[in-house]
């Protein structure tokens, strides 16, 4: 059955699971906001394919996730600093409304598991995991020995697309995956691929030029 989900538009992926900080001051998503904190309501969160995150020229994408408000703290001039948590996937059926803020009829995506090797590919993914963090948080030592994964191979697949350090219509392309199977065996690869070339850039004395940030759970901001 389709729901209405107010949308915020960013230039973010936001994976269940995941937290998001978001500092708000346009009129349209402090509306948003507003309904959301008194209906306890969750709202829904869509890359841009375009980078937007303010102003009338967006474009979002049509999948996305719904995000739940966990913590929200009032600022000057009526802005809002809000925590949320993602939570489910949901496909973009028809857009309703554009203001005061955009709006959309969706419908909710289920996360079919139907492999049989799904311990292997955990196992795997735990393993190549930590060699990425071990290349990209030098210096952390035994804390990345005690990282573990869920045992739910879905919220491990999300885990890992939050965490990697990789352009958003990547990551968009992993939130679409089919199922948590194919989720994860892409995620192998750029695992394999990104623990290569940052370790080809440190023996080469270079910076990463992509940034560096805590992985597990890791949050994102917006300008809005």
């Amino acid at each position: 059955m389709n729901k209405s989900l107010g949308l915020f538009v960013l230039n973010t992926v936001l994976m269940p699971g995941a937290a998001l900080r978001l500092h708000v001051f346009e009129d349209r998503y402090k509306a948003l906001m507003d309904q959301c904190i008194e209906g306890k309501l969750p709202f829904g969160v869509l890359l841009c394919r375009n980078g937007n995150e303010v102003g009338e020229n967006l474009d979002p994408v049509d999948i996305g996730t719904t995000a739940v408000i966990r913590q929200v703290s009032k600022l000057n001039a009526g802005r809002l600093y809000v925590i949320a948590l993602g939570v489910r996937r949901f496909k973009v059926e028809r857009i309703t409304d554009t203001a005061p803020f955009w709006r959309a009829d969706v419908a909710y995506l289920q996360e079919p598991s139907h492999r049989t090797d799904e311990s292997v590919l955990r196992d795997l993914a735990l393993e190549r995991f930590r060699d990425y963090l071990e290349v990209l948080l030098p210096g952390c030592g035994r804390e990345l020995e005690a990282i573990e994964l869920p045992t739910d191979l879905a919220a491990t697949s999300y885990v890992i697309a939050d965490a990697l350090q990789i352009d958003v219509r990547v990551k968009q392309m992993l939130l679409e995956a089919e199922n948590p199977s194919q989720r994860l065996r892409i995620e192998l690869a750029l695992l394999e691929e990104e623990t290569k070339r940052l370790r080809t850039r440190r023996s080469r004395g270079l910076s990463d030029d992509r940034g560096v940030q805590l992985v597990p759970q890791s949050a994102r901001f917006s300008r809005n």
